[in-house]
């Protein structure tokens, strides 16, 4: 009997065992694997948001909507990948998730440029309203491309030029083709096109325009406008200085657009009163040193004249072609020196990394200067210890998802570098960049495609927001009086959306 109960044992007793050691070392394999799940998502970029119950209501619905989008794109075999902004911009428009960013807080714009703010076809339809604007419809030539546009002086019109409004009243096909010019589209993801000489013929054929002040007042307000409803309340614009003129007085001094745009904002106050403005005063990359040397002198002069407008310095321009950051270090040298002679400070905000090249090492200059914040940041991901040193610094990384493709860094934008940076900790926001030379306003697309190609959640998407401002170049008491708006509206928010979407 003893005997057949051993066997019993040998046959039953071990098996079980067995399955209860393999339970245990699931079990183990289970907790292991929860805790590694726990600690990747301590080391993001918003482990230190808590969401109300409204907010996770909210996402769960938000979580729906963006799988009910890409169940309805696949069911009609529509592609939403590898596909150009161009192309999905009537899907995005269509979108149950685009009509509620609309409705969607976002704090502050911190990366845009002067002459990529207001609508294109805006733009045509305001110049036009001038007597003295004029097209240039010949072929390019070194001074002028074909439609440029310029106001000048009756008798003073260089060959070529001629009456915009009666170009387009005689050829009305040419206002579409105007816009296209306007315009930078990418159909193709894998055409050959040398996208950022387009991309600068947009700026140059709008660049005479600007500083006519009658228009330069039309343009900023109807941008500021744009922005506002599309629920921006502060705007940071990396902002060309040049002299305003018009037909009566001749040129105005330098601060005049300063000046300007402050009445703008004054005026935007009457509908808006929570609306800011900070300007970037910026220069060109391609510039020598001795010109950057005044660039800097002039901008910290305005800087002590405005410092409630004036927020620091930056360098713009592709930086395949321009000069490195590196290359001016007697000019970061300098401007230490000019801001002890002026008794101001005059902080940088460098385009670093906006390319996909290992040898474009501008970020290494960011971790050693006085950056506050970095545009674009794109290879940054290829610098692990300067990665380290900018998450250590506390400095942002602002993000321009859209315009990273149209200029061809990021072909799919679910492989975008941000998700990376943010995953890694890197505290970023959402810009638009030059939105109007994209076909668009506000920033409602760049959170829509963040969202849905980078799997975010309301978590994520209200530190982005909520970056805007904290990361801002206000000043103490403005950024307070900013963030305690912006916590009104996004509690509302949260709250009307969690309604529309019952």
């Amino acid at each position: 009997m003893m005997k057949k109960y051993f066997t019993y044992i040998l046959l039953l007793g071990f098996p079980l065992l067995g399955a209860q050691n393999r339970s245990i070392e699931n079990s183990g394999y289970q907790q292991n694997w929860t805790l590694l799940e726990k600690e990747n998502e301590a080391m993001a970029f918003d482990a230190d948001i808590k969401l109300s119950d409204a907010e996770i209501i909210l996402d769960k619905k938000l979580f729906q909507l963006r799988n009910d989008f890409l169940d309805e794109t696949k069911k009609k075999k529509v592609p939403i990948y590898n596909r150009s902004f161009n192309e999905i911009k009537p899907l995005i428009e269509d979108s149950k998730l685009f009509s509620l960013f609309q409705t969607m807080p976002k704090g502050g714009l911190l990366h845009t440029h002067s002459g990529g703010l207001a609508d294109a076809k805006w733009v045509i339809e305001a110049a036009r309203k001038y007597k003295e604007c004029y097209v240039y419809d010949q072929e390019d030539t070194k001074e002028f491309i074909f439609g440029q546009m310029a106001f000048f002086e009756n008798g003073k019109v260089p060959k070529g030029f001629v009456n915009l409004n009666q170009k387009l009243t005689s050829n009305p096909k040419f206002e579409k083709e105007l816009t296209d010019l306007l315009i930078l589209k990418r159909d193709n993801l894998c055409s050959y096109t040398d996208y950022w000489i387009e991309f600068e013929k947009r700026f140059q054929r709008i660049n005479l325009l600007l500083p006519y002040r009658p228009f330069f007042k039309e343009y900023y307000l109807k941008g500021f406008q744009d922005l506002a409803k599309d629920k921006v309340q502060h705007v940071e614009i990396r902002y060309i200085f040049e002299e305003l003129y018009d037909f009566q007085h001749g040129k105005y001094p330098l601060k005049t657009s300063i000046t300007d745009l402050r009445d703008l904002v004054k005026e935007m106050h009457q509908s808006n009163p929570e609306f800011s403005l900070k300007l970037i005063y910026s220069s060109f990359k391609f510039f020598d040193k001795e010109r950057i040397e005044k660039e800097l002198e002039t901008a910290i002069k305005l800087k002590k004249e405005f410092p409630d407008m004036i927020s620091g310095f930056d360098l713009v321009a592709d930086e395949a072609a321009g000069k490195s950051i590196n290359f001016f270090q007697d000019n970061w040298v300098k401007l230490n020196e000019l801001n002890k002679k002026y008794g101001v400070e005059l902080p940088l905000f460098l385009h670093a990394g906006e390319s996909n090249s290992v040898f474009n090492k501008n970020v290494l200059d960011i971790a050693l200067l006085n950056n506050q914040r970095i545009g674009h940041g794109l290879n940054l991901i290829y610098f692990p210890k300067t990665m380290e040193l900018i998450k250590k610094q506390d400095k942002l990384v602002e993000v321009s998802p859209i315009s990273n493709q149209v200029l061809g860094y990021v072909s799919d934008l679910r492989n975008h570098p941000a998700r990376v940076l943010m995953s890694n900790g890197i505290q970023c926001s959402i810009s638009s960049d030059d939105p109007s030379v994209y076909g668009y306003n506000g920033l409602s697309y760049d959170f829509w495609v963040a969202f849905v190609y980078w799997e975010l959640d309301v978590k994520a998407l209200k530190k982005l927001v909520f970056n805007s401002i904290n990361y801002s170049s206000l000043n103490k008491n403005e950024k307070k009086n900013a963030v305690e708006h912006l916590n009104k509206e996004w509690n509302d928010f949260i709250q009307q959306a969690n309604k529309k979407l019952n």
